[in-house]
C-alpha cells in the first residue's frame, strides 16, 4: 500500500551533497518503494553543523524522487532553530504517516499537534541519548522532556531509538517503554564499497599507510587525543599519514598541536562532498573515530561498509557497531595510548587489516543495510496506520 509520509527534522539534511542523513536515506528508500514523501525542514542548519553554505533561498528541492520543502527558520531554541510556518503549512496538507526526527525539536512538537487534531498516527525517531554540553542548552532540554517532550512522546503510535543507550534515555524521559524499537541507522553499501578507487593519492598526493578521520571539528569528536596518539604512531612508522575530513572551531587548536608534535603528514581536507567520500574511504587503512560522545555515528558503518577497519570509542552507537577484534577496536574515551596502540597494529599488520576489513563489511551487510531499514520502518507505518 502506498503512502504518503511526512518526515520532519531540523537537522540532518541541509545539504545532501555534502551530508547522507539517517533521513535522507529513509527518505529516498521510501519513495523508491512507491512511498510519496515530503521532507520538512529549515532553510538554513543550527550553528552547531558545520556545513561549507549556510543557507538557502530554494524552498521547493526534488532529491531522488522526495520532495525536501525548506521552510524560513526562526531563532534558535537550545539547538535548534525554530520553524513557525510548520504549524499551518502541516495543517493544510494530508499525510496518512507523521515521522518527526528528535523529541526536544519544536518542529516536532508541532508535528505531534497536527496529528492529534487531524488523527494522523505520530512516529518518533531519536538519534541522542545525552544533554547538550552547555548548562543553558540542557537546562532547556531536561525541561522540555518532562514537559512537552512526555507530550509527543503520549502522541507517537511507535518511538524508534538508534541503539540501546538512547532506548534506555528515552525512558527516562518518560517514554513508554513498549512503544520503543530499537532500529540503526543504515548505509548504502553499494555506494560505500570496497571495490572503489582510491583518489587519496591521486587527488590529493596521500599514499598509503593512511590514518582516517571523518567528522565535525569539535570537542566531543575526540580529535586532539587522535593527534596526541599519532605523534606516537609516526615515532613506529614513520611514513604514516592522518586525513582529516571536516570543519569546525577545533581546526585552529588542532593544526597548532599539528606544530607542536612536528607532524608534518597531517592533512586536513575540510569539507569533501559526498560522492568523493566512497574514493577517500577506498584509500585509507583504518578510520578512526575517538568520541567522546556518539550517539551513533555514520562514518563507522561507511568505512565499515568500504571494508576498512575501524578504531572507536565505547560510547553510543559504537558500542553495538564495532565488534572488538573481529571488525576493529575499541578504545577508552580520551586514551591516546589505546588509540596508538591499535593503530600501530593494524598499519604494521597489512593481513590483519584485511581480516578486520573483510569481517566489517560483513557485519554491515548482516546487520545495516538500507533495505533492512527500509523493511522494519514500513513494518512500524502498517502498524499505526491499523491500530
Amino acid at each position: 500500500m502506498s503512502l504518503r509520509v511526512a518526515h520532519i527534522s531540523t537537522t540532518g539534511t541541509f545539504l545532501p551533497e555534502y551530508y547522507s542523513s539517517n533521513e535522507y536515506l529513509l527518505c529516498r528508500g521510501l519513495a523508491k518503494l512507491g512511498h510519496e514523501v515530503i521532507l520538512f525542514t529549515a532553510d538554513r542548519p543550527p550553528k552547531w553543523q558545520t556545513l561549507r553554505k549556510r543557507k538557502t533561498a530554494k524552498r521547493i528541492e526534488q532529491h531522488d524522487g522526495f520532495t525536501v520543502c525548506r521552510l524560513q527558520a526562526g531563532p534558535e531554541v537550545g539547538i535548534v532553530p525554530l520553524i513557525p510556518s510548520l504549524f499551518p503549512t502541516l495543517m493544510k496538507m494530508s499525510f496518512d504517516i507523521i515521522h518527526a526526527h528528535d523529541f526536544y525539536a519544536a518542529s516536532t512538537f508541532y508535528g505531534a499537534i497536527v496529528s492529534q487534531a487531524k488523527r494522523i498516527p505520530f512516529v518518533l525517531t531519536q538519534h541522542n541519548d545525552e544533554l547538550p554540553p552547555k548548562v543553558v542548552n540542557a537546562l532547556l532540554y531536561s525541561a522540555n522532556g518532562h514537559t512537552v517532550g512526555r507530550y509527543i512522546f503520549s502522541c507517537s503510535r511507535k518511538i524508534i531509538a538508534l541503539n540501546s543507550a538512547i532506548r534506555a534515555h528515552l525512558v527516562a524521559m518518560g517514554a513508554d517503554e513498549d512503544k520503543i524499537e530499537i532500529i540503526p541507522n543504515a548505509v548504502d553499501t553499494c555506494f560505500f564499497s570496497p571495490k572503489r578507487e582510491s583518489f587519496l593519492e591521486s587527488s590529493w598526493g596521500i599514499s598509503s599507510p593512511v590514518v582516517l578521520f571523518v567528522g565535525r571539528l569539535v570537542e566531543d569528536k575526540g580529535i586532539k587525543y587522535l593527534m596526541q596518539a599519532f605523534a606516537e604512531v609516526v615515532e613506529a612508522i614513520p611514513s604514516a599519514k592522518l586525513v582529516i575530513v571536516g570543519k569546525g572551531p577545533q581546526e585552529t587548536e588542532l593544526r597548532r598541536l599539528q606544530e607542536k608534535f612536528g607532524l608534518n603528514n597531517v592533512f586536513f581536507l575540510g569539507t569533501v562532498e559526498s560522492r568523493l567520500m566512497p574514493n577517500v574511504y577506498a584509500g585509507s587503512d583504518v578510520l578512526v573515530l575517538p568520541s567522546v560522545h556518539e550517539p551513533f555515528g555514520n562514518v563507522v558503518i561507511e568505512a565499515m561498509s568500504s571494508g576498512i577497519p575501524v578504531v572507536g570509542s565505547y560510547v553510543g552507537g559504537m558500542k553495538d557497531t564495532i565488534v572488538h577484534g573481529v571488525s576493529g577496536y575499541h578504545v577508552q574515551p580520551r586514551n591516546s595510548k589505546q588509540l596508538s596502540r591499535y593503530m600501530i597494529r593494524l598499519l604494521e599488520d597489512a593481513s590483519l587489516g584485511k581480516k578486520l576489513g573483510e569481517n566489517a563489511r560483513k557485519n554491515v551487510l548482516e546487520r545495516y543495510t538500507v533495505g533492512l531499514l527500509l523493511q522494519r520502518v514500513e513494518k512500524i507505518y502498517q502498524q499505526c496506520i491499523v491500530t
